[in-house]
């Protein structure tokens, strides 16, 4: 279930791997794309652009949808301003067994991009082992999932960005499932040690408290902005502290439903504990804990990098800005806040896999059900 919209790939800047000047780079993508789709699967975007469309990289961190129609006619076509979109994403984020019991908790947008109702939902195709077999589905009671939330603070995001992925971030928390549980981290570093800030205040920081979660959103002046600790801060959202060893990640918190929810631009280049993003794969499926990567302004390899840390139960979205994102995050919150739990009896939870099919798409997840508390490195 990755989703990536083609587009030009704007490269990080200062303090990543592969850094060069965003606007010389920018004039080269532009004029290479003159006849056509460019590097990293264009897809045709080039059109009649030619190298007069150029953009500062002040613009292009602040470039809205809206601002788009006004850009020189030599800019027209261009996918690198293309709007993402979950559109045909069914996530599980998670599963419980009581006995032969099997619940699984789900949301998703359907193909058109409105997000999935309960009405959808109690028209699905349930399979168990490919056959089909009954079910009751019904809204998720409260107080089931728990969500971690990253921001990468690295010197190549600017402040402008922060800001409006806090607005973006702060949608998805206000239409969250009910008494659900939140954590936010930022991270960077300082030189090349890790700086991964979790928030709220006080420890242990995970809060049903929504006014605490937004407000732990806001631009935080005092976090460092140096380098990038991706792989670290998504190990720390899972693990919890990976020097403390506290305990306190999405694996730990044993509620059944759980989302990890990851904004970067690059790859990460100094991480401490997890040098490798198959490290961080690894850990994402034996632990069964569905990933949303939102990207924004990288390098072609970064988005490979990133998309693959979507994992299989994740989705993965990019575009040049945050302000490009805030089209799709809508329709994803909407469809969180329709959280549902789908019951199957006659489950024996060995060597078995239940798909759910919504509207023509589909998810499933495989036995062993349930949350694993020893899923660790």
């Amino acid at each position: 279930m990755k989703y990536k919209t083609t587009s030009y790939m704007a490269p990080a800047s200062l303090g990543k791997p592969f850094s060069l000047l965003l606007t010389a780079i920018m004039v080269l993508l532009l004029a290479a794309c003159g006849g056509g789709g460019g590097e990293g699967g264009g897809g045709g975007g080039g059109g009649g652009a030619s190298a007069s469309c150029t953009l500062t990289q002040e613009q292009l961190e602040n470039l809205t949808p809206d601002d788009v129609a006004s850009l020189p006619a030599a800019c027209d076509g261009i996918s690198f301003f293309d709007i993402p979109s979950f559109a045909g994403t069914l996530f599980i984020l998670g599963t419980e067994i009581n006995g032969t019991e099997l619940k699984l908790y789900a949301h998703g947008v359907n193909l058109d991009g409105t997000p999935m109702t309960l009405a959808d939902f109690q028209s699905a195709v349930v399979t168990l082992n490919n056959a089909n077999v009954p079910y009751v589905v019904e809204a998720a009671p409260p107080g089931v999932l728990s969500v971690s939330m990253l921001s990468d603070y690295s010197i190549s995001i600017s402040e402008s960005e922060l800001m409006a992925l806090s607005a973006l971030y702060n949608e998805i928390l206000n239409k969250a499932p009910a008494a659900y549980e939140g954590e936010i981290i930022n991270f960077s570093s300082v030189g090349n040690t890790p700086a991964i800030t979790v928030k709220p205040d006080p420890y242990p920081y995970w809060t049903e408290s929504v006014n605490a979660l937004t407000n732990a959103t806001e631009f935080d002046a005092a976090q460092a902005r140096d380098n990038t600790t991706l792989f670290d801060a998504m190990g720390t959202a899972m693990l919890g502290d990976l020097v403390l060893n506290d305990n306190l990640g999405l694996v730990e918190r044993g509620r059944p439903a759980r989302l990890l929810i990851t904004q970067s631009d690059g790859i990460d280049n100094v991480s401490a504990t997890f040098k490798t993003p198959e490290e961080i794969v690894s850990l994402i499926e034996r632990c069964k804990i569905p990933s949303v990567m939102l990207g924004t302004s990288r390098t072609v390899l970064d988005s490979d990098v990133i998309e693959q840390l979507a994992g299989s139960r994740g989705a993965f979205i990019e575009t040049v800005n945050s302000n490009f994102l805030a089209e799709a995050i809508g329709p994803y919150a909407e469809s969180l806040s329709n959280l549902v739990v789908f019951k199957v009896s006659n489950i024996n939870n060995v060597n078995e896999t239940v798909e759910i099919t919504v509207n023509r798409v589909a998810a499933s997840e495989s036995a062993p059900f349930g949350v694993d508390a020893s899923c660790q490195l």
